[in-house]
Formats: C-alpha cells, sequence, structure tokens
C-alpha cells in the first residue's frame, strides 16, 4: 500500500531525487523568508500566523487555548495547529520552538510528494504520478507556505493521506482501513472543521459502487467510533468550558458575512452590527447581520447573488496560486501562468476522463468539488485552494502521460526501463 519496492529503477530514481529536492528548496524557503513572511506583527498580534504563535505559547506555558484575546478561552479555532505547535515549542523554546515547527513543515511538504506519488499511482500509473510530482515541485505556492505559520501543511498532508486510505477502504471493504480512515478523518477536522462534511464523498462512491445498506451501515459505524474517539477531547473540553456541545467552532460569522458582500465590496448596502461582548456572541451577530443581508439583497438582486454564489466564489476560489510574497525570484505573473497552464490541463484531462468514465478518478474529482461548495457559503480564497491542487497535479501529471508520452510513441520506451 505504501511500498514503492516492486517499482522499476526510473521510478524509484525519479521518485527520490524529486523528493530530495523538494525537501531541501522547502527548508531553505522556510529558513530564509520565514521571519520576513510573517502575516501580522508581533506587537499588535493582529493576523492569523500571529495568533497561532500567541495560541501555541499559552497552551505551552499555561495549557490554557486562546486566539483573539490571552483572557478568554476560544472555540474560534480548531486546536489542531496550537497543539502541534506548542509541542515544538515546549521542547525547543518560544522562537526555538517555531524554527523546529518550520523544519516539520518542510518534512511534511515531503511526506506530502510521497503520498502525491501513491494516489497518482494508484488512481492512474507510477509514470503519470511521476509526472504529477514534478509538476507540483515546479509550483511556487508549494514553498511559500512553509514560509508561513498556518493550517495548509497540515491539513494538505492529513487530507492527502485520508484520501489515499479511503480508496483502499472502498476497494477492499476492510474494517481496519474504514478505522483508520475515521481516525485520520478526526485528526483532519482538528486542524480544519470544513473536513466534517468529508463522509459525503464516500456516500457518493458507495452508491457510484454499489454498496449494501448493510455494508454502508457496518462502515458508518466503525468510522464514527474511531472519528469519535479522536475528536471526544475536544468535546468534552468544550462542554466543560462553555457549558454547551460543540462538535467543531463557533467561527463562521465573519467569513459568512464577508460571503454576502457581492465582489467583498463593503461600500454597496453595507450592514452594521454591534460586536459583542465575547467572540461567540460576535459570530452569532455576523451569522444575523448575514442572514439578515442575504433575506434582503439577495430577492432584491437573484441573478446577482446567484452569479456570485456559484461562480463569483468560485473564481475567487481557483484564480491565482496560495503565493502572496515574492521569494526564490519567482514573480507573481509567473506563478500566475503557470497555475493556469496546469488548471487548463487538469480541466481538459478531466473532461476526458469523464466520457471515459472513469471512476477511480471520479474520488479525486468529487473531492475537489466538494471542497468548491464547502467554501462557497463563506469568504473564498486562494488560500483555500491550496490543499485542493495537488489533486489537479495529478489528473494534469496523467494528461501529459496520456497526451504527449503515448502519443509520441514514448510509453513503450518508459515501460522497458521501469
Amino acid at each position: 500500500m505504501f511500498s514503492i519496492k516492486n517499482e522499476g529503477k526510473w521510478v524509484k530514481t525519479s521518485l527520490i531525487i524529486i523528493i530530495a529536492l523538494f525537501f531541501i528548496v522547502n527548508l531553505y524557503a522556510t529558513l530564509r523568508y520565514g521571519t520576513e513572511n510573517y502575516l501580522g506583527s508581533f506587537e499588535k498580534f493582529d493576523n492569523d500566523d500571529i495568533k497561532y504563535i500567541r495560541s501555541a505559547w499559552e497552551l505551552a506555558d499555561k495549557g490554557h487555548l486562546i486566539y483573539h484575546r490571552v483572557d478568554e478561552p476560544t472555540v474560534f479555532i480548531m486546536p489542531g495547529l496550537p497543539y502541534v505547535l506548542a509541542f515544538f515549542i515546549k521542547i525547543f523554546g518560544k522562537f526555538g520552538g517555531i524554527t523546529a515547527f518550520r523544519v516539520f513543515q518542510a518534512l511534511l511538504q515531503a511526506a506530502s510528494m510521497y503520498l502525491i506519488f501513491l494516489l497518482g499511482r494508484k488512481v492512474f500509473n507510477s509514470r503519470a504520478a511521476i509526472l504529477g510530482c514534478f509538476l507540483n515541485s515546479l509550483y511556487i505556492a508549494e514553498y511559500y507556505t512553509s514560509t508561513v505559520i498556518l493550517t495548509e501543511i497540515l491539513f494538505k498532508f492529513l487530507l492527502l493521506l485520508l484520501i489515499y486510505v479511503s480508496i483502499y477502504a472502498i476497494e477492499e471493504k476492510s474494517l481496519l482501513y474504514y478505522t483508520i480512515g475515521g481516525i485520520i478523518w478526526g485528526f483532519g477536522c482538528l486542524v480544519r472543521p470544513t473536513l466534517a462534511a468529508y463522509p459525503g464523498i464516500v456516500l457518493i462512491i458507495w452508491i457510484i459502487k454499489k454498496y449494501t445498506l448493510k455494508d454502508m451501515v457496518k462502515f458508518t459505524m466503525v468510522t464514527t467510533l474511531a472519528f469519535s474517539t479522536i475528536m471526544s477531547p475536544w468535546w468534552i473540553r468544550n462542554y466543560v468550558v462553555f457549558r454547551r456541545f460543540i462538535p467543531l467552532t463557533l467561527s463562521s460569522g465573519n467569513p459568512f458575512l464577508q460571503g454576502t458582500y457581492v465582489n467583498y465590496d463593503q461600500s454597496d448596502n453595507y450592514t452594521p452590527y454591534e460586536p459583542g461582548k465575547t467572540a461567540i456572541e460576535s459570530n452569532q451577530r455576523e451569522i444575523d447581520a448575514g442572514l439578515y443581508r442575504l433575506k434582503n439583497y439577495a430577492v432584491k438582486e437573484p441573478l446577482k447573488y446567484a452569479y456570485w454564489y456559484t461562480i463569483g466564489k468560485s473564481w475567487n476560489l481557483w484564480n491565482a496560486p496560495f503565493y502572496w510574497k515574492e521569494i526564490l525570484g519567482v514573480s507573481f505573473y509567473n506563478a500566475i501562468i503557470f497555475h493556469y497552464l496546469i488548471l487548463i490541463l487538469g480541466a481538459a484531462q478531466s473532461i476526458r476522463l469523464f466520457i471515459k468514465r472513469n471512476e477511480d478518478f471520479l474520488f479525486l474529482f468529487i473531492t475537489a468539488l466538494f471542497f468548491d461548495l464547502i467554501y462557497i457559503p463563506y469568504f473564498t480564497m486562494s488560500r483555500y485552494s491550496y490543499p485542493i491542487m495537488p489533486m489537479v497535479f495529478i489528473v494534469a501529471g496523467y494528461g501529459i502521460y496520456e497526451f504527449i508520452i503515448r502519443r509520441l510513441g514514448f510509453g513503450k520506451a518508459a515501460n522497458s526501463n521501469c
């Protein structure tokens, strides 16, 4: 499942070289640019990355999970990233832990590249998988993301691992694989709550694969038990602190409200609201303000809002790489051009695979579509499409394999060297 023992020498050598270079460049990028690429400041604690760091400091020092304010426990974020970061801070110190975490992110990037190969091999073949890895190694967003302290890299690794295990679980109907999948699903949700709806993807594939109702119930129970085991400490903590059952977070208010402004233009029918005394109260008031806007403005301009909540927000999700500051001499222009080329190649090959009714490909496609739909009700931006891009690279790699290598007659030569 995870072995490359039976791969040919060409495949093994290519993969090792790609992963080694990918790790080295990621490590260099994060150590070289990391201190320059903070989104906020340590004086104001005014952005996600700095708030995550402060949260980890507080966890390591006092055992309290906070986010907006040090004197207020939070349920605004999931605890995954703060706890991982706090682990390194506890061992290496306040700022040494941040450096150690950066090295950890570079290692996770290398592990994610290996998972991209495994997924590409499973869905298509080894040579297409190598091409997907090679294309992904040219994507500057991969190196930029290593320079920031956010959930992207940790979440991407867990998502790729979950998809890979899920494909095997569905194919082999294995209780062990479904249990492992439930555990990974739980850890993924502790990093990002959007993964909570992941079983919807599995349900669609179950229907396509014609699973029986008995099997669906059996595997749902096993997966849910494993998931609940991982999530229960978070649920217990939330009930003890807030005296209510909070399964994930209470943080969707502001992204939801921001998403109700077409093109994020708040000068158009701006809706004022009073912040609450706590983050939870503010969250609810932001949701109420967003619902007010939809009831009053979306009804008056249904076509405008229908376009915004379909094509408009999807465009904002996919229209650029997660590359907010130039590094390694790569310009924004070149980064965007390469991003578009990969999206076009991935889309063209997806159409071809649909025509051929390739069922294994459907898992990747449905996952990408799922995340697009999950983010549409909220504020969407390029950062949120980053963890999904590996699936596009896998399909794009297969596109190159199909349209260039096979068409030009190199397929037999490649086979003989593998």
